[in-house]
Formats: C-alpha cells, structure tokens, sequence
C-alpha cells in the first residue's frame, strides 16, 4: 500500500463507521414518532450479509471524543481544496449536532422545562464509558441547558473541574438519585446496569427516566409507574393504574 492509501485507510474505516451511526440515528428518530422500536429492526439488519452481525448499529448523541470529527473535517478539506463532493459528510456533521440535542429536546417534549422546582439527576459525563475524556461531551451540552437549576451529578471517571458550580457531585450514583425528581443516564458506565426499578422507586421522588442507551429495564420501569424515555423507541408510560 502507498503511504497516501495508508494515510487514506484509517479515514475510510472512520468514514464507514460515521455513515453506520449516522443511519442508526436517523431511523432510530423516526422510530421514536411513529411507534417502532429499533431494536426490533437492528436483528433483521444483522441477517443481510451486506450489513452483517458486526455492523455498528446502536443509535447514539452524535459523534464525540476526537479521531471522528478530526477525520471529517480532513475529509472536508480535501474536498474543498480538490473540488470533490463532500455534501455527505456535511449532513453526517449536521445530523451529529441535531442528535447531541436528543436529551433537551426529550426534556422539553416531556414538559419537565417548565418545572424548575424538579430535581434532576444525571448519572455520566465523560462522552462515553471507560474514558476520562469529555470532548464534546452529550451529557456537557444537556447539562448546559440546566444552568439556571441545581443539578446532582455522577460519574466514576470525570474529574472535579468537568462541571460548573450548579453541579453538586456525588462518590456514587445512588446518592446522585436519591431524592430526584428526574434522571437521565447520559454515559453508559456497564455500573449503571446494576441500577433496578426497585433502586429508582425506593429512592426517588420522582418517576421520570432518560435512558438514550437503554442502560435500565424500560419495560421494568414502565411497570413500576416511570416515564421512561430512550433513543429509537416511543416514550414508555404506564397509564393503568400500578398493582402493589
């Protein structure tokens, strides 16, 4: 291989991945208006042999951390520079930033921005688990949109300087929750898979969860009488009434 191919590969392997994840969250929005789960759907996708069972299909808060934005911005250059089409890559940029609002804008649709007085919990702020990194962080961007409210906030890797001082931080995430009125899982630390509905409804006030990575049990919270809020499904409500 040419140094220019080899240059060339890693950018074309990242490429490939942004298209994936950008078709997951393009769909997984839509599944979340018309009643669809794309959970259901990624199975059937894994069956065709020109996607396959290793395709990068989870939906997620648009494209963070460094090497992703780095390598589309190159590829943006090149196009700029050698007059080649580079309109793809401007639509992958623009769908990552609509996606980075997923959790304020489900905050909004759910009401919850016209209730000052509710507490919320937010449980991860790296941009994504096993990093201390927050570049571009989705839990940063939605916790900007909190600043006029206090904030409980966890994370077992992000350092104490990542947050502004309405950001009251905890040692676990259980005192994060305790006495929320509503919490959104921003990061998916595997820890927080250890969280149950019982956990929730011992300790919190309230009983809304957003869950973009579908850390919890929704179908488990729904139960238990949560509003229950993740990427690529319609909001989870339990509207009879809670058996004891």
């Amino acid at each position: 291989m040419r140094y220019e191919s080899a240059e060339l590969a890693k950018i074309s392997i990242n490429m490939c991945l942004v298209a994936m994840v950008s078709t997951a969250n393009t769909l997984a929005e839509i599944c979340e208006h018309i009643g669809a789960d794309w959970s259901e759907i990624v199975p059937a996708l894994r069956l065709d042999k020109r996607i396959g069972q290793y395709a990068y299909l989870s939906p997620g808060l648009g494209i963070s951390g460094g090497n992703l934005e780095r390598d589309l911005a190159t590829v943006l250059r090149y196009s700029e520079k050698y007059k080649t089409d580079g309109g793809v890559v401007t639509s992958w940029i623009k769908n990552s930033r609509h996606r980075k609002d997923w959790a304020w804008a489900t905050f909004k649709n759910l009401g919850l921005d016209k209730k000052p007085e509710a507490q919320v919990a937010v449980l991860g702020l790296t941009y994504k688990e096993n990093t201390h990194s927050l570049k571009n962080s989705p839990s940063l961007i939605f916790l900007k949109h909190l600043a006029d409210r206090v904030v409980v906030a966890f994370d077992p890797a992000a350092s104490p300087e990542a947050t502004t001082p309405n950001i009251l931080r905890t040692n676990t995430a259980l005192e994060a929750v305790k006495g929320a009125d509503i919490l959104a899982i921003m990061t998916p630390w595997p820890e927080f898979h250890l969280i149950t509905p019982e956990i929730l409804k011992q300790n919190m006030a309230g009983r809304i969860v957003i869950d973009p990575y579908r850390m919890l049990d929704g179908m488990a919270l729904k139960a238990q009488g949560f509003i229950y809020a993740t990427l690529g499904a319609p909001v989870k409500e339990n509207t009879e009434p809670i058996k004891q």
